[in-house]
């Protein structure tokens, strides 16, 4: 319990997400340390014990599975919260609900954060058997409500999700992009590299086939190549493109710092958001597409409602069928072709994240959350 004495301690905790997680730790984490919180941040990694931009790190070997998750990496990060000894625990991943009670008998206030609609994520999972699906799906719903029964507080990344937890518990804090004055926007347009960047997890849920085979369909002027920024996965799925006749035209960055791939971004022309139609894609809103309309570029993105609102609504791209590589190739050369359309495009995202979609403004709803938290623990504590 807090004495009253110094700053709030607060513990962050991820049993699966890297320490570097740009939700957790770029934002999230710097953001209460900023505003004189004690962060310590409990995640997976392999560097060891560090402190950066103000946050302790306490690194945990990272697991591999969910049976390691489960079984090693639970009990562990549950062991380095007790040393932690917060008081306000955050958690980041569904299979840490089980330890809500135990925090919660040490005098704490507990947030659980939830970055996927999980029951949806579930049912999405093509290497689980049809049959297991709705099961599995049956357990997700009764962690969430586990979770909107004893957390304190829950956090959602979107509106979509927040509508499985009670409304008067529940504070949106979407991933919107912590503006970066001196990246975002700096090379005037056409100076920029003849590149049409995706920056993200590079899997075939995410369309990386479709992407490189509209490489090979699509009419672009000579030198442009698509940027690759990303983590392949599986290990094997870079040498299954390679093979592809649209690989001759990719620059293959692989995994980089988050700074670096910003700085991709935004020496780049176009950015690619494509994700396959699943139910946990439909309704999310990943960060990356606001990290391209920051930086101006114009989008090619998959055509979903949520998307359409936003890309429609602020003029700054084109939607396709992302599972068709003819569709995409033809928004690719339409903007390859027309520079003048793609900067109006782009400079058209930028002034809807500059204007209400990023983290400055964003920020406000996490500390007013935790304002009510802090309030709530001092009241108990005196």
């Amino acid at each position: 319990m807090h004495n009253g004495d110094g700053p709030t301690r607060v513990a962050h905790l991820s049993s699966a997400h890297h320490w570097s997680d740009t939700r957790i730790f770029g934002r999230l984490c710097r953001t209460l340390s900023r505003h004189g919180y004690d962060v310590t941040l409990v995640a997976a990694g392999d560097e060891g014990r560090r402190e950066e931009d103000g946050v302790h790190i306490v690194v945990e070997p990272i697991a591999s599975g969910r049976a390691q998750r489960l079984l090693l990496a639970v009990p562990r990060v549950l062991a380095a919260a007790f040393r932690a000894d917060a008081d306000i625990y955050h958690l980041h991943d569904p299979e840490l609900i089980p330890i809500i009670p135990l925090l919660r008998l040490r005098g704490a206030q507990v947030v659980y954060d939830a970055h996927e609609d999980l029951p949806s994520q579930v049912l999405d999972k093509h290497y689980l058997p049809l049959g297991v699906r709705p099961v599995l799906a049956a357990v997700a719903r009764l962690l969430c409500a586990v979770a909107d029964r004893s957390a304190h507080q829950i956090v959602a990344a979107t509106p979509t999700i927040a509508e499985r937890f009670r409304s008067e518990r529940c504070t949106v804090v979407h991933n919107y992009p912590e503006l970066l004055e001196d990246v975002d926007d700096t090379v005037d347009y056409d100076d920029r590299d003849p590149a049409i960047a995706y920056v993200g997890a590079v899997t075939a849920v995410r369309c990386a086939t479709e992407m490189v085979d509209a490489m090979h369909l699509a009419d672009l002027p000579e030198d442009w190549r698509l940027r690759l920024v990303g983590p392949a996965s599986p290990a094997n799925l870079r040498d299954e493109l390679a093979t592809r006749p649209g690989w001759t035209l990719v620059e293959d960055h692989g995994n980089v710092s988050p700074r670096r791939a910003r700085e991709l971004t935004a020496s780049a022309r176009i950015g690619l958001v494509l994700f396959q139609p699943t139910r946990a894609h439909v309704d999310a809103l990943p960060t990356k597409l606001f990290e391209y309309m920051a930086a101006g570029l114009p989008i090619v993105a998959s055509d979903f409602p949520v998307w359409r609102t936003i890309i429609d609504g602020a003029g700054c791209g084109i939607l396709v069928d992302p599972m068709d590589p003819s569709a995409i190739a033809k928004a690719l050369t339409t903007l390859a072709r027309d520079p003048a359309g793609a900067r109006a495009m782009g400079q058209n995202g930028r002034s809807a994240v500059l204007g209400h979609m990023n983290w400055a403004i964003e920020e406000r709803n996490l500390l007013d959350a935790y304002t009510r938290l802090d309030a709530r623990e001092r009241t108990f504590s005196n």
